[in-house]
């Protein structure tokens, strides 16, 4: 892939994320500063009614001082409201006594239909005076604030998403004319390319449907309850975050299909199968792995694509089986080619999936992909990689149970 595909394709995933993020932190910000004002407010105005020697009086006239509509209303021993100052607040029951406790210190912010924040001053031990404090428009400002930045971010993700579909597809056309050599590869790689745009399209289009449908649910008319506001916007940075992984993967395939053999490297084979089964082991200490790994198996190739190879085939093996399930890995010379085999006893695939093997990109298990979280390409992958060194990657049912990897690649 072209380094400039890369840049572009990296700064659209920040950019979309620094949207997110960087403008839910600011609107919480203005939020808490502007909550915590109108808190300082209304502590300066209680302290003032403490300090007189007739409360009832300084409260009627600092009130109308007060830069917001504030009620106030006097509290009997008995429970009983007395309205002193009317404002667009209502105060229909008394505070409970624990949110009476914390008034009585610091303003406490009242969920209500006119939300409001609460101070009372004690007169007696018995009597006290409420200061209500209106913040609605406070928090209708902070509801429009994020039904806008949930509107931006789908904007920023929809327009990423086009503009990066538009630069692997650009660069898989540069790769599909490296394969025009005969009239049958050509019909072979538009049929691949077909369906690579198609799984991209699905993909892609996924999360975009649900992050619009939560984005018009927080941009309707009737606003949703915090609980649902909450889930909407977690919503969507998970369906951001699936976005980038597909992606991802999306930018592997068309990076091994850009490889050129001009830029080949003996690679030990030998080694890097050791190191995968190594690192298996480390992993699931309490998997059986049986290892017959000849030693010094070189093949012509790059290095970081053939220890992708075999990261993803052992993570597979992670993912798709039981800690315990058995393995079984063995690398053989066989005439001009190297061998390598991976066996598991797990639930295997599908029975179809045999015999259609690998076609091109097409997934050939999404259930796999959609219980570990995957993208479904990771099989795709390993199968470009494999064709990009000329070689061949078999699906066979293990006589342990599970799935029977066999690669074949020539020797260096």
């Amino acid at each position: 892939m072209k380094l400039i595909t890369k840049y572009t394709v990296a700064g659209i995933l920040l950019l979309a994320i620094a949207v997110v993020f960087g403008g839910y932190s600011l609107i919480e910000s203005d939020f808490s500063n502007r909550i915590s004002a109108e808190k300082t407010a209304l502590n300066h105005l209680a302290k003032k009614v403490e300090a007189s020697a007739d409360p009832l009086s300084a409260v009627l006239l600092l009130a109308d001082d007060y830069g917001a509509p504030l009620t106030v209303e006097f509290l009997t021993a008995d429970g009983q409201l007395t309205p002193m100052v009317d404002s667009s607040v209502q105060i229909i029951t008394p505070p409970s006594p624990s949110v009476a406790a914390r008034a009585s210190v610091n303003p406490v912010l009242i969920s209500a239909k006119n939300p409001y924040l609460l101070r009372m001053v004690t007169l007696k031990d018995t009597d006290f005076v409420l200061l209500a404090a209106d913040v609605d428009n406070i928090i209708d400002d902070h509801e429009k604030n994020l039904n806008s930045l949930a509107i931006m971010a789908l904007i920023a993700v929809v327009v990423g998403g086009l503009i990066i579909t538009v630069l692997v597809r650009l660069d898989l056309r540069s790769v599909v004319r490296t394969l025009q050599s005969s009239a049958d590869q050509e019909r072979d790689t538009r049929k691949s390319m077909q369906n690579f745009m198609g799984d991209a399209s699905h993909e892609l289009r996924t999360p975009l449907t649900v992050i619009k449908g939560y984005a018009e649910m927080l941009a309707g008319g009737q606003q949703p309850d915090e609980a649902s506001r909450k889930k909407a916007y977690q919503r969507i940075v998970e369906q951001v975050d699936r976005m980038d992984q597909t992606i991802g993967s999306l930018l592997e395939l068309a990076e091994v299909g850009s490889i050129s053999s001009n830029s080949f490297e003996p690679v030990d084979l030998s080694a890097l199968a050791e190191q995968a089964t190594d690192d298996l082991a480390a992993i699931d200490q309490k998997r059986e792995i049986t290892r017959q790994i000849a030693p010094g198996l070189e093949v012509a190739g790059s290095e970081e694509l053939l220890s992708r190879l075999l990261n993803n085939a052992i993570g597979n093996i992670h993912r798709h089986t039981p800690a315990d399930a058995a393995v079984r890995v063995s690398l053989s010379k066989q005439g001009k080619r190297a061998v390598l085999v991976v066996e598991d006893a797990g639930p295997g695939l599908p029975a179809d999936a045999y015999a259609k093997g690998i076609q091109g990109f097409q997934r050939f298990d999404a259930s796999r992909s959609r219980t570990s979280g995957g993208t479904g390409l990771g099989m795709a992958i390993m199968n470009s990689i494999v064709e990009a060194h000329d070689g061949t990657l078999i699906l066979e049912p293990s006589e342990l149970g599970g799935l029977r990897l066999k690669i074949s690649l020539p020797l260096n």
